[in-house]
């Protein structure tokens, strides 16, 4: 009896009420430190990858048949307009013009003349033309004398005809004299046209290096690279079929030619800088100009191919090339960014947390441009928000916070 009255003691015992304890079951708040949102002017760029090309790029052969006797440049050579880069033999050149200095003298000797001079020449100035003149003049003078003696029958009027007859016979070969004149001075201005071309001739027994047209370059800038050399001392060149020699590439400038989403069409224009990076010259940027853009979009891959100029004066980069480029479109003001620390990424999703009235709300934001100390924002964000960039792990929507000091991180 004693003991089921202990047990129903004990019993009661059990089932009194607790005291309760003075644990707070609040939550702490978590410790972050905050950067406000920086706005800051972002450059919008189109990034796009391509091939570099020579600014022009030109196949040269000799204009006149020959042998080659001196090759004065090979692949991978410098050369600047007016160089020399092949000759041909010459003798049989310098012997023709030779012989067409000879029968243009010729023909100017009969019009008294060491030079053919530019232009029209007077042919009354002609030394048989002169000539012909002072036999009218002759004749017209004794016609005249016989003429006034007919009239006092002083002499008679055979005489008299034949002095009229000799005035129209002075006349008629002053005429023959101008048109021979003329003639000859056809027959100059041929022999000369053949000296010319024989000269000509000459030149080009020397294959020199074209000064290019349409470049912004001066001509001091222009350099070619030869890319390619096709003939040896000794071969024989022919004009017909054309014998090619040198394959040269503009080397002072290079093109980039990239192809570009046909949704940047609007924002691509022609004068727009790009920033270029090529992959063999690492950590070195160019500055290059768009200078022209196809007007038609490519069906099969909805892209359009622009051509950036590349300056390349010390002749580093090469064509061929890959290079990066980023088309610097427009400038936007006033853009959001945070630091890269303060994005939150999870599932593919990125946020960021502000705090507003000592709690962290989380707002969902997608990334835009980043850089490496700033990545932009682009979301419905409260202005002059301020985003948590550490202790975002322990943080969730609506948690209690007590902001760091910045220095004391530190």
């Amino acid at each position: 009896m004693n003991r089921l009255f202990l047990i129903g003691l004990i019993a009661c015992a059990g089932c009194a009420p607790k005291k309760e304890t003075a644990t707070s079951t609040e939550p702490q708040p978590v410790t972050v430190t905050v950067t406000p949102l920086k706005k800051q002017n972002v450059r919008r760029a189109v990034s796009v990858v391509g091939t570099l090309n020579g600014y022009e790029e030109v196949i040269l052969a000799p204009k006149v048949d020959g042998r080659v006797i001196a090759i004065r440049a090979d692949v991978g050579d410098v050369v600047s307009p007016g160089a020399t880069l092949l000759e041909l033999e010459t003798s049989d050149y310098v012997l023709s013009v030779a012989e067409a200095r000879q029968a243009l003298n010729a023909e100017l000797a009969k019009l008294g003349l060491i030079v053919l001079p530019p232009g029209e020449i007077d042919v009354e100035q002609v030394p048989s033309v002169r000539r012909a003149a002072v036999g009218v003049e002759d004749a017209a003078r004794k016609f005249k004398q016989k003429k006034d003696l007919l009239a006092r029958a002083a002499v008679s009027r055979d005489e008299y005809d034949v002095a009229e007859t000799e005035v129209k016979l002075a006349e008629a070969t002053k005429t023959q004299a101008v048109t021979d004149a003329r003639a000859i001075l056809a027959a100059a201005r041929l022999r000369k046209a053949s000296l010319d071309l024989a000269e000509q001739k000459l030149r080009d027994s020397k294959l020199i290096v074209p000064t290019p047209v349409g470049t912004t370059a001066t001509p001091t800038q222009v350099r070619y690279a030869v890319a390619e050399r096709m003939l040896t001392e000794g071969s024989m060149v022919r004009s017909m079929p054309v014998t090619n020699a040198f394959r040269l590439v503009l080397a002072h400038a290079l093109k980039l030619r990239v192809m570009v989403p046909e949704r940047h069409a609007a924002e691509v224009k022609i004068g727009q800088l790009a920033e270029v990076i090529a992959d063999a010259v690492p950590g070195r940027a160019y500055v290059g100009k768009i200078v022209r853009i196809n007007p038609t979009v490519d069906s099969t891959n909805r892209t359009f191919q622009v051509e950036i100029e590349v300056p390349n004066a010390d002749g580093v980069l090469k064509c061929g090339g890959f290079a990066k480029a980023d088309i610097q479109t427009r400038t936007d003001a006033d853009v959001p960014t945070v630091p890269p620390e303060a994005i939150v990424t999870f599932a593919g999703v990125n946020k960021i947390f502000v705090v507003e009235s000592g709690k962290a709300k989380a707002i969902e934001v997608q990334l835009g441009t980043r850089e490496k100390d700033w990545v932009e924002l682009i979301g419905q964000l409260p202005s002059a928000a301020t985003a948590v960039t550490s202790g975002q792990s322990q943080l969730v929507d609506g948690s209690a916070v007590k902001i760091r000091d910045a220095n004391t991180a530190r």
